[in-house]
């Protein structure tokens, strides 16, 4: 490298150093070696933390990060939610035909905890088809064998202390595996401005024990749900509530909302959630899984039977089988359950004597009330939010890294560019003259070679 090299390269770095925003730089051009190498290092180590530290970011910016937010809505109405009430032993004893072999069957359906404790039972006895055990039947035909639900389980519901005396408009019968139950707000949806136990969902109920037969359960009473209108409770991975009869019992309401954010960001740390079918409806979880339920059932025997017992909940390949992703948005609902005893001494006089048919402990045995209702008219919402909102936040977050570190923004880096670019310049034109020199001197060569 000739003197003129050298000086060029030596203006080009002094005008840099002493130009440019990197802090720090400016003292690598001080004759002192010692001072020169301690800031050498420094500026190296500050550069190395922020490659590293500006990859990381990145890296989490790719990752689509989210955070949760709570927010409190409050209302001056809100719609009340779907209850779904079943009783735990549906089938009555005065209904269904009283032979050893009907109760053979239903114990091999019932309970696990009884498994092998009752007699085997042969389906080629022609008694089973001879009772219609084959027969593809209709929910008419399967009521039938059923505690009555809307003269019966029902006794009397009010809400925000309106009577409602034809439980047949506001409740619909819906089967499930453990029998017929009650939903409400399928045909009429309830509104409400009041909050209180006085006030809201007000049902008696009659579980007529003494017509008890069959239970998918050993216990006795009533199970009941709390859900969105549009979901199945059955599916919706909690098995509600379980009273039992001589208690009132009071459920305090709070809803909650849940939204998520649609791909590329995660609802969990595995999944992406839902917005929709195929067919463009609303996604529910619960509607996902009801029909990958009837799908497994259909393959497995060709039919759909709410009392078969199947391998759904316990069949660990149909889970895996099933992608049932939550839903982008969903609504649950939280109930804080007390009870008291159910009637009092005083009001179960009262009662036996007005109606004056029934024995002593009749209510008591019998009988649940159920309240359930608003504390507070809110709904808290559970939101993700992205923590980036934008990639202008990105950028802010790696030009305060940058000027922490080294002092840089945007025009430090494009001084940067036009040193490199100098530089770079600068040793294309030196490899091009000296290509022009060394073929300089092979033509002389040559030229030499041909005079001798």
């Amino acid at each position: 490298m000739t003197d003129s090299d050298r000086q060029t390269l030596a203006k080009v770095w002094g005008e840099f150093s002493q130009s440019t925003g990197f802090h720090g730089v400016n003292k690598l051009a001080n004759g002192n070696k010692l001072r020169c190498l301690f800031w050498l290092c420094s500026f190296l180590a500050c550069a190395v933390y922020l490659t590293y530290v500006m990859i990381q970011e990145l890296g989490n910016f790719y990752n689509y990060p989210t955070y949760t937010t709570l927010e409190v809505e409050r209302h001056s109405e809100i719609e009340f939610p779907a209850v779904t009430i079943c009783n735990l032993n549906s089938l009555s004893k005065s209904l269904v035909l009283n032979d050893s072999r009907v109760d053979n069957y239903y114990l091999s359906i019932g309970p696990r905890q009884i498994f092998g404790m009752y007699n085997e039972f042969n389906w080629s006895d022609p008694f089973y088809e001879q009772n219609g055990f084959f027969k593809n039947r209709t929910v008419e035909e399967i009521l039938l064998e059923h505690k009555e639900l809307h003269y019966g389980l029902f006794n009397s519901f009010m809400f925000d202390q309106t009577p409602y005396f034809y439980s047949e408009e506001y409740f619909s019968v819906e089967l499930k595996p453990n029998g017929p139950c009650l939903t409400s707000n399928k045909t009429k949806i309830f509104k409400t401005s009041y909050t209180g136990s006085e006030y809201n969902f007000v049902m008696w109920l009659n579980v007529d024990r003494e017509n008890s037969y069959f239970g998918q359960w050993l216990g006795e009473g009533v199970q009941f749900t709390v859900h969105d209108k549009e979901e199945d409770p059955h599916f919706q991975g909690s098995s509600g509530y379980y009273i039992e009869p001589g208690h009132e019992y009071y459920g305090a309401l709070r809803k909650y909302t849940y939204e998520y954010l649609s791909e590329p960001f995660r609802a969990t740390p595995t999944e992406f959630c839902r917005e929709s079918f195929e067919d463009g409806k609303k996604y529910l979880s619960t509607k996902c899984w009801k029909e990958c339920y009837v799908s497994y059932i259909y393959g497995a025997c060709k039919c759909i039977d709410f009392d078969y017992k199947g391998e759904f909940y316990g069949n660990s390949k149909m889970k895996t089988g099933c992608h049932c992703p939550p839903a982008c948005s969903s609504t649950r609902y939280e109930v804080t359950l007390s009870s008291s005893i159910f009637p009092s001494d005083f009001y179960n006089d009262f009662l036996l004597k007005a109606v004056n048919e029934f024995e002593q402990d009749y209510y008591r045995k019998n009988f649940i009330v159920i309240h359930i209702y608003f504390d507070e008219l809110k709904t808290t919402i559970v939101k993700q939010l992205p923590v980036y909102g934008s990639s202008v936040e990105i950028f802010g977050n790696l030009g305060g890294q940058m000027g922490l570190f080294l002092g840089a923004s945007i025009l430090t880096i494009t001084e940067l560019g036009e040193f490199l670019g100098f530089v770079l310049w600068f040793i294309w034109k030196k490899c091009k003259n000296r290509n022009r020199t060394n073929f300089s001197k092979e033509k002389n060569v040559i030229a030499t070679l041909q005079e001798m």
